[in-house]
């Protein structure tokens, strides 16, 4: 190790680099973005959850079946015709008629890394080839300045399919960490004492390297600019200062992480940040599927029925009216039939996916399954046609992406078309 103040090799500095709390890629959520041809006003909230929502026991409930089909937890009326949702989703239930509601989602894919590639990628694995997220496309598309912040948050963090896949590193998400529900809630890195550690390790490395000598190292100057602006300038940290909330807005989210972490999205989107994926994980229940969803701590369902209350309040009449886009969805469903532990376990063949918000139509129901909620029944849905329904809602340009060996990919499979019903006139 060189003395203070003397020369730093290439291979000191990343070793001292190593030991600072300091995660490049997860601050250069587009470092290495292509220039911005369009900004579309619209944001997306992706609330992913996590292991497998139960769609018999969420938003596609069948009160008329066997009791080892509709579980223990009853169902009330949504506020649409012909739909019954949870009783634990009163809600939600109340405020149906904001929503298009997607029932006949189905697929083939019942693990959960590769279920969750198909929905947050749009397509189906591959062995070769790590498709990117649409959050991590969209940071592709914008380039971002010192004083914006990334395109692409993930709160608290993001499922590994939910990353930048082929697109460089400094396209995937910026993760915040922590449980934003907690008194003491801040976000990692961004302590101004370890950020201008590293700019003074990095200003040593530079003197001897002088300027730029590629475009990995131009972006990767573009990239410590921006987290010193997210460490130090104080309209940027405030998007992340849920102490700023009122008391009100902060109760009607929810005293819990969930509720808090689709609060913070919030405050997000009306910062600039273009895609936010709240991961609520614990979703996957193949025992007591009943208790878990409706005794836990919190309860699973009255947390998620207070914090995607209060999004579609503010969806409609909020600071988000007419500027963000709401999509809840998980990896797969869950079978319908309660196995011996009475647990439900997974079931990509069916599921339910709410989308709501800016340019989706309201009360809108599309497709079905059958009396079991085994398949769909009318109008099956596949994950791309979702994938492409986003990519349309957000504006994202569908100008191929390049692969690190120069092959050409489409952001939407070909002849895969946005669905027609959830869209806006």
């Amino acid at each position: 190790m060189p003395a203070p103040g003397g020369p730093l090799s290439r291979r000191a500095f990343l070793a001292r680099l190593g030991a600072l709390p300091l995660v490049m890629p997860a601050l250069g959520a587009a470092a290495l973005a292509a220039p911005s041809t369009r900004r579309s006003p619209r944001a997306l909230i992706l609330l992913w959850l996590d292991g497998g929502l139960s769609h018999v026991d969420s938003f596609d409930c069948k009160p008329e079946s066997s009791p080892d089909v509709r579980g223990a937890l009853r169902s009330i009326r949504g506020k649409l015709p012909g739909t019954f949702v949870n009783e634990r989703l009163v809600r939600v239930a109340a405020r149906l008629d904001r929503v298009a509601l997607l029932r006949s989602l189905s697929h083939g894919e019942g693990n959960h890394d590769r279920g969750a590639q198909y929905l947050l990628c749009g397509t189906r694995p591959s062995p070769v080839l790590a498709s990117p997220a649409l959050g991590a496309i969209a940071a592709l598309r914008e380039e971002r300045g010192d004083g914006e912040l990334p395109a692409y948050i993930a709160v608290p963090d993001a499922p590994l399919e939910g990353g930048a896949g082929f697109l460089p590193p400094s396209c995937a998400p910026f993760a915040v960490g922590g449980d934003p529900s907690r008194a003491d809630f801040a976000v990692r890195d961004l302590t101004p004492r370890a950020r201008d550690e590293t700019q003074r390790l990095l200003a040593m490395l530079d003197a001897q390297d002088g300027a730029p000598r590629s475009a990995s190292e131009a972006a990767r100057d573009r990239f410590v600019r921006q987290a010193h602006a997210l460490a130090h300038e104080d309209a940027l940290r405030d998007a992340f200062a849920l102490a700023h909330e009122p008391a009100e807005r902060r109760a009607r989210y929810g005293a819990h992480r969930l509720g808090q972490s689709c609060l913070l999205a919030t405050r997000l989107v009306q910062h600039g940040a273009r895609v936010v994926l709240v991961r609520d994980v614990g979703w996957d229940h193949h025992r007591d599927i009943a208790r878990e969803l409706d005794t836990g701590f919190p309860p699973k369902l009255q947390a998620l029925d207070e914090a995607l209350g209060a999004l579609l309040d503010d969806l409609r009449d909020g600071p988000l009216a007419g500027r963000a886009v709401l999509c809840v969805a998980s990896e797969f469903g869950r079978t319908p039939r309660l196995n011996p532990s009475g647990g439900r376990d997974h079931w990509p063949r069916a599921q339910s996916v709410l989308l709501a918000g800016a340019g989706v139509r309201e009360g809108v129901v599309v497709g079905a399954t059958d009396a079991r909620g085994e398949e769909p029944s009318e109008r099956p849905l596949a994950p791309p046609e979702l994938f492409a329904t986003l990519v349309h809602l957000l504006g994202v340009p569908d100008a191929p992406l390049t692969t690190q060996d120069g092959r050409p990919v489409r952001v939407v499979a070909d002849g895969v078309e946005p669905i027609p019903e959830v869209l806006a006139p």
